[in-house]
């Protein structure tokens, strides 16, 4: 009782990210916000259920990024010639064209990034599900947290919509089932980066440290 007593009197302290204003956060109750008192700024947003929600967002991401890639993106039929593309095969094209730095941008930034980052945001949030100690849960969850820049699948994928309407009038366009997935995936990523609390993992490795 004393230790759970300590618990929820503890101060906490948060920079403010817009000002650098270093001020306490009260306990929050779900759905709640806390403000800077200078700026106005979301210093912290208690999220409801956040670790289970998120980890069903990344286990369903990941799923969704496997059936992006084992099924075509798009089929191309012109002249009875049918053309089927997929994000690696994407990628191969652009280094058989002599697009080297292109190929590799387009593979790190839509096969790479997003796979190392659900992969380790479900270890990260498995192992503080399942209350396990490790001492490369902060460093991976710093690491994925600084690589969500390289994560363009959403840029990739209006690139896709703009070359299938401007190719429609020269073949015909078949989406694929990989690119439901992958449009799918886009959002599942979106909600998993607006549902995600990072003070659930930083909590845990404080209390487990």
């Amino acid at each position: 009782m004393q230790g759970e007593k300590h618990k929820h009197t503890q101060r906490v302290l948060r920079i403010c990210h817009d000002c650098d204003l270093i001020q306490e956060i009260p306990p929050l109750k779900a759905g709640k916000t806390a403000r800077c008192i200078r700026c106005h700024s979301i210093l912290e947003r208690h999220r409801t259920n956040s670790l289970d929600r998120s980890l069903a967002l990344a286990l369903t991401g990941i799923i969704l990024f496997m059936l992006s890639n084992l099924f075509p993106l798009l089929s191309l039929k012109a002249g009875g010639v049918a053309l089927d593309s997929t994000l690696l095969s994407s990628s191969i094209e652009l280094f058989r064209i002599d697009r080297p730095l292109l190929s590799l941008l387009v593979f790190f930034t839509t096969i790479l990034f997003p796979a190392l980052s659900l992969a380790g945001m479900v270890y990260v949030l498995g192992s503080v599900k399942l209350g396990h100690n490790s001492q490369w849960i902060g460093p991976i969850f710093r690491f994925l947290r600084s690589t969500d820049v390289w994560g363009m699948l959403e840029v990739f994928l209006l690139a896709i919509i703009v070359a299938g309407v401007k190719l429609g009038d020269l073949a015909e366009i078949i989406p694929g089932i990989s690119l439901y997935s992958f449009f799918a995936l886009v959002i599942i990523l979106a909600l998993l980066s607006s549902t995600l609390d990072p003070d659930d993992v930083w909590q845990h490795q404080e209390t487990t440290t």
